[in-house]
């Protein structure tokens, strides 16, 4: 592996076989980075068992920097793995609204947001995502301790990490890591 991996975690029952995912890691490998499109097993698992399967593969690989990019629910996998290990970064691309403030999960936003690990943190959404979502987002982005936090609307775009803009930003974002 070279010096920097970027781990790709789809949303919620994708697989990266998703044509999306694929030109996001062939936009890193261009980009220089070592991409690893991670399959979660999304039948009869919670968010907890998902980052746990998750950090196995993430501990195997050794390399110099590690990033975590996730979409949606794959994004709430990246943001609870950054509690655990310490990453470069994290992308997180349209994190899922479904916290235990939101009736859903045990996890609490805040509590995560505040124990995330990441050098780097960047919180992607679009302006034309559910504003349950938008809300989210900006109060986890809140919460995050790294001084080195980004808050990135993409403009004109709904929840869909395939649409050309959401991908233009990624790259755009990818550049910027160190």
């Amino acid at each position: 592996m070279n010096g920097k991996t970027v781990f790709i975690i789809p949303g919620f029952k994708h697989t990266p076989k998703n044509r999306a995912y694929k030109k996001i890691a062939k936009m890193l490998k261009d980009e220089g980075y070592s991409p690893v499109l991670v399959t979660i097993p999304w039948k009869h698992s919670t968010l907890s068992q998902n980052a746990d399967y998750f950090l196995k593969q993430y501990k195997k690989i050794k390399t110099r920097k590690k990033y975590i990019l996730g979409f949606s629910f794959g994004a709430m996998i990246a943001f609870v793995a950054s509690t655990k290990v310490s990453s470069s970064g994290v992308i997180l691309c349209s994190l899922s609204p479904y916290f235990k403030e939101d009736g859903f999960l045990t996890f609490g936003c805040k509590s995560v947001a505040k124990r995330s690990k990441a050098k780097q943190v960047h919180m992607l959404y679009g302006t034309h995502e559910a504003k349950s979502l938008i809300k989210r987002v900006r109060e986890a982005y809140e919460y995050i301790p790294s001084s080195q936090k980004h808050l990135v609307p993409i403009r004109m775009t709904e929840h869909n990490i395939g649409d050309k803009r959401y991908l233009h930003t990624i790259a755009r974002v990818a550049k910027l890591l160190n």
